[in-house]
């Protein structure tokens, strides 16, 4: 199914013309000729460079980002590009979350036209049409780039840390675990509960709450969420979905950079890195980078917009379930170890292979965010004295994940991520390789929480365990480049 829901031609028109730099009226008469400006438009979109010391076009980003936060803050509370009102659109400090999409299929989409409305008010305010949002690449530059840290700077806000420091949520085994996976629910669940959701508790404040989006760092956080997604559609080759119900998802409430509504569908979304911006590459994990966004052609980005819009049926097929424990109420500075119903001998065959047909993920649900999000979890296999002194590097530790917003007693409905996923894979294969996953034996399964700042606020706060298992899923083949 096309993407933009138009007959083939005019598909292939608005990829020239570039996503909301012209009207459709004005796509027909490009098709009479005339097309070399529009085609310049889309070669010459705004750069989204990677935060670094040393650079003068990511200093000259940087200025241009903080005279954009001044503009913003200074406009009147009503108009919808203020700071504020672009904040309110994501939730608040206080109330929680209001429009933002958390744990469902549209994270990645619904905060990609986020940033990019908010890119174009940046533009407009200042003038400086060709700006593009820098990102923070907390997995190869763990600290905030010191305009942030500025003394009196509209870059520098309250928290609680300035860097992600050495948590293994965005270290390179667990960033290339991430971008290996291809199947883009997964990928996207992995991605939004381990180093975004932890990247929010890490810096606190009004980082960690619905009004994240005070603080100037979150919109180069985010970029660098939506830059993963990008790395892994666009450079890894693969795929999001073709259903017309995630294509069709609409949202009508972003401004463009004059304030005007704007009407945009979640299928247009993988495309705007091709047509509204590009980024500067950098690498993730043990991803280098195979694609230079800054140098494509243009025959290679149709070639490239082609395979996205096509997209593909992806579906989280679940191929067994091994229910561990559910309805469990659990304290946080007390470590979880509970059996599983399954020997390793049941997982001999997936353990023996050296291909990955199958993945084994951790599956954690919860019945409801906590009262307080300062901690993160790790998750262990087959080490029941794991506690929050057990270190990353140990060989039964397979990921972690983290809250992202806290309960509130509002009875607000806004759905939130309560459910994660760990890829337990290479864990798994690692103990039963050196002997510590005997086939005689069943599994056990360790959560840990572990505060961000040393202790707990609440050291007795309760959660509910809904449900802990294991899920074993089918690989999802991405498709050959190109």
């Amino acid at each position: 199914m096309n993407h933009l829901d138009q007959p083939s031609d005019i598909s292939r028109r608005v990829f020239v013309k570039g996503l909301g730099f012209v009207s459709l009226s004005l796509v027909a008469s490009a098709m009479l000729g005339g097309c070399e400006q529009l085609i310049k438009d889309i070669q010459n979109r705004p750069v989204r460079r990677y935060l670094r010391t040393g650079s003068p076009e990511v200093q000259h980003t940087l200025d241009i980002y903080r005279e954009a936060v001044v503009r913003m803050k200074a406009l009147p509370a009503a108009d919808p590009r203020s700071w504020n009102a672009q904040a309110a659109l994501h939730g608040t400090v206080a109330g929680g979350f209001n429009l933002c999409q958390h744990g469902t299929p549209h994270f990645f989409s619904w905060h990609r036209a986020y940033l990019l409305y908010f890119e174009r008010i940046c533009q407009e305010l200042t003038g400086e049409k060709s700006f593009g949002l820098p990102y923070w690449n907390w997995n190869q530059q763990p600290a905030m780039h010191p305009a942030f840290l500025a003394p009196g700077s509209a870059l520098n806000h309250p928290r609680s840390s300035t860097t992600v420091g050495t948590n293994a949520a965005f270290g390179d085994p667990s960033m290339t675990t991430i971008l290996s996976d291809t199947n883009f629910f997964t990928f996207s669940s992995q991605l939004e509960g381990t180093p975004h959701n932890t990247a929010h508790v890490i810096v606190g404040m009004d980082m960690g709450t619905g009004g994240s989006p005070l603080d100037p760092i979150f919109w180069a956080h985010h970029g660098m969420v939506d830059y993963c997604w990008a790395k892994w559609n666009i450079e890894l080759h693969n795929d999001n979905p073709n259903d017309p119900t995630w294509i069709n998802t609409k949202w009508d409430y972003f401004v463009d950079g004059s304030g005007n509504p704007v009407s945009v569908i979640a299928g247009i979304t993988p495309l705007m890195p091709l047509l509204s911006y590009r980024y500067e590459s950098s690498t993730v994990g043990n991803y280098a980078t195979p694609i230079d966004m800054l140098k494509l052609s243009a025959q290679e980005a149709k070639t490239i917009e082609a395979r996205i819009r096509k997209g593909a049926e992806v579906r989280f097929d679940i191929k067994r379930r091994i229910p561990v424990a559910s309805n469990m109420p659990l304290r946080l500075d007390r470590p979880v170890s509970r059996p599983t119903r399954v020997a390793t001998a049941d997982l001999t065959a997936l353990l023996e292979s050296d291909a990955r047909r199958e993945r084994v993920f951790v599956n954690v649900d919860y019945a409801q965010l906590p009262m307080a999000n300062d901690f993160f979890v790790r998750v262990f296999v087959n080490l029941p004295e794991a506690n929050a002194q057990t270190p990353t590097s140990d060989i039964h530790y397979a990921g972690s994940y983290a809250f992202f917003g806290v309960h509130t007693l509002s009875g607000e409905s806004h759905h939130h991520k309560t459910d994660f996923i760990v890829d337990a894979t290479e864990t798994l294969k690692r103990l039963h390789r050196n002997g510590l996953a005997r086939t005689d034996q069943p599994l056990t399964v360790q959560l840990v929480a572990v505060p961000v700042a040393g202790k707990f606020r609440q050291p007795e706060m309760q959660l509910l365990l809904k449900n802990l298992g294991f899920i074993i899923a089918p690989v999802h083949v991405r498709t050959s480049p190109g």
